[in-house]
């Protein structure tokens, strides 16, 4: 996921009523870090001696098809030399929205149209520079997307705070009298609830301007990580000498040889290490940029903005945190279950993901993981199955690895694209369950625009994330249901156990780690490298205690975790929230049948239509009270339960 571009959020808040749906796919950086912040894939498929191949020379029916974007570079000009005419057109209505509704409602409808080509013209540019991004004349197009959308979001920058000055209850009436304006009642309404926080037109432009320079952080981390950075040779399984880069690492992480494992991890961890004064400083201006925008706004912290700007209760955080810190002990009886079953006198870091079985599940065939899938989601009905294999038909997916590939996987389109999504398929259990993640994304936005005007197409990431942790629930699940075999279930158990750790206690301890640095900043004081160790070194010990040793080199790990730069940042907490709502819908869809299962299709299909706090209510799961957060850690210790009884068959 995973979660939501926001590409109009710290530009400027002053067109939610129009940014809410614009680019309804996940955003890179989040869905990147599926395989940097939740368990890296098991794999026995002998990645080292193999050669990652030109795109070129992989088949189109493992390429995803953007022609259906633009047919053409030519095409693509073409709409960019449109969108650069049209935006003059932004500001017609200045000075007018108030005069009647008619006139807020064609201020409105002709800001979303220009808003959807703009969208169209950024996102067709990311997925093609992501295809290889050594390729600069892609690069320039994406650079030149995203000038565009600076450009956007000066021009519409006196929108919020012109509706704003006005008197509610007259914004109310025009609602009521204006034929197709009550569509708009809830943006307009997430709109008015700003009114604390949205600042004077020129504060809001200036703001606007410098929304472009302020979320460059994540650009200089991506260029880094996927250019610049390198981790060395290793010497695999088979005694051969292979380059070491991230997707490689994922592989090698899962060996069975100790010694493999060890100088994976190390070689990995060694490659950031010997850059991270310069990762520091990178992170340290994102936090203080991020701490900037929240004060210039006058919220009371960027905590406090992030939570307020998603309509998320700051509770839902903080309670979150305390909750699973309480709850550390299922994940440590875990880890020293791990620690026995492989026999080792101390669990280090780099056994975290070390099989403590041979996979029963290998080297699985494309076709064979697509079939799979489809028959774990069989329960959420036919007409989601449909739209499942459409999207293979239609050329959705980019399946697997080339040179230059953007890492990680992901899923990002528009309200007017196909929901593309990329990964890395490599033919694991681990690789299954990420097309299931990611197919849940895509047929989230694939339903939600089916079912909702341009206005209400988009998620938040708080519902977003839930639709992909659902579908990875069900394919476990039916998995263990389906499991005839001690090796099986243990096998099972692990995969599970560790994706649970994961996209649950992981994706907390991130959080609490993200909370901290900014508070850092926050108080006045500096974020150096040493700082962040020590902060990352103290959160790791929180959640893992004396059950695994942390080499000194674990402390760096911050650097390497992209969604910790993205510009809507307190981010990976809704990995755990969502988690914890996942696990629960797809026990309800297993238990209660139809019923359950309808309740999570409207909740697909609501899009941003309420907030998410309350489309959660509906489907059946309160994330305001601490008990899904409970119910999820005593689910986590059930699990280490049979696990442990598996074992001692």
């Amino acid at each position: 996921m995973c979660g939501e571009i926001r590409i109009f959020r710290e530009r400027t808040t002053n067109m939610q009523i129009l940014s809410r749906a614009l680019l309804t796919g996940l955003i890179l950086i989040g869905c990147a870090a599926c395989a940097n912040t939740r368990a890296p894939a098991e794999s026995t498929v002998d990645t080292g001696v193999q050669e990652v191949p030109d795109r070129d020379a992989v088949s189109a029916d493992l390429k995803w098809d953007l022609t259906s974007m633009y047919a053409s570079s030519d095409a693509w000009e073409a709409d960019f030399a449109k969108a650069e005419a049209l935006l003059p057109q932004l500001t017609r209505y200045k000075g007018k929205l108030t005069e009647s509704g008619q006139v807020l409602l064609a201020a409105i409808e002709e800001a979303e149209s220009i808003q959807m080509l703009v969208g169209d013209l950024y996102v067709y540019a990311g997925l093609k520079s992501f295809e290889d991004m050594r390729d600069s004349e892609s690069g320039e197009r994406f650079s030149r997307a995203r000038t565009l959308i600076s450009r956007y979001g000066e021009l519409t920058a006196w929108f919020s705070p012109e509706l704003l000055a006005a008197d509610p209850e007259q914004v109310n009436v025009m609602i009521s009298e204006t034929p197709g304006l009550e569509l708009h009642r809830h943006n307009l309404d997430q709109i008015l609830r700003q009114r604390p926080y949205i600042l004077s037109e020129s504060e809001e432009k200036l703001l606007s301007m410098a929304g472009d320079p302020l979320s460059q952080f994540s650009n200089v981390f991506t260029r880094l990580n996927n250019a610049d950075l390198t981790f060395g040779e290793i010497e695999d399984e088979n005694g051969n000498t292979v380059e070491l880069n991230d997707s490689r690492y994922g592989t090698f992480i899962h060996s069975t040889n100790r010694r493999v494992r060890e100088d994976a991890w190390k070689g990995l961890f060694q490659g950031y290490e010997k850059l991270g004064n310069t990762l520091a400083a990178n992170y340290a201006g994102h936090v203080s940029s991020r701490a900037f925008l929240a004060k210039a706004r006058g919220y009371d912290s960027r905590l406090h903005a992030a939570t307020f700007n998603s309509a998320i209760p700051q509770e839902v955080f903080t309670n979150l945190i305390a909750e699973t810190r309480k709850g550390a002990a299922p994940l440590q009886r875990y880890l020293e279950l791990r620690r026995q079953a492989l026999d080792l006198e101390t669990l280090e870091i780099w056994d975290l993901y070390a099989p403590i079985i041979e996979p029963t599940m290998k080297d699985i065939p494309w076709e064979e993981a697509k079939q799979i899938v489809a028959e774990a989601l069989a329960p959420l009905g036919q007409e989601y199955l449909d739209v499942y294999w459409k999207g293979f038909d239609e050329g959705w997916v980019d399946a697997v690895d080339n040179k230059g590939k953007r890492g990680g996987a992901y899923s990002w389109g528009t309200y007017n694209s196909a929901p593309f999504f990329s990964m890395k398929y490599e033919g694991t259990l681990g690789d299954v369950s990420t097309l299931a993640h990611e197919y849940g994304h895509s047929m989230h936005s694939y339903l939600r625009h089916a079912a909702q005007p341009y206005a209400y197409g988009g998620a938040r990431t708080f519902i977003a994330e839930v639709a992909s942790m659902t579908n990875e629930a069900l394919l476990i699940q039916k998995l263990l249901a389906e499991a005839d075999s001690r090796e099986d279930r243990i096998f099972l158990l692990q995969n599970y156990l560790d994706n649970f750790r994961g996209s649950f206690y992981r994706q907390v301890s991130f959080a609490d780690f993200e909370m901290q640095a900014h508070e850092v900043i926050e108080s006045g004081n500096a974020l150096s490298k040493d700082r962040l160790n020590e902060i990352y070194a103290g959160v790791f010990n929180a959640y893992y205690g004396d059950a695994v040793r942390a080499d000194p080199l674990n402390a760096i790990e911050w650097s390497r975790i992209p969604h910790f730069l993205r510009t809507d940042n307190f981010y990976v907490y809704q990995y755990a929230t969502s988690f914890a709502a996942a696990t629960a819908l797809a026990r309800a869809i297993r238990e209660e049948g139809e019923p359950a299962r309808q309740r999570f299709m409207a909740l697909l299909k609501a899009g941003d239509s309420d907030y998410s706090i309350e489309l959660l209510k509906q489907a059946g799961v309160d994330m305001t009270t601490p008990q899904p957060i409970r119910d999820t850690i005593a689910e986590f210790d059930r699990l280490v339960d049979e696990l442990e009884a598996a074992l001692a068959e």
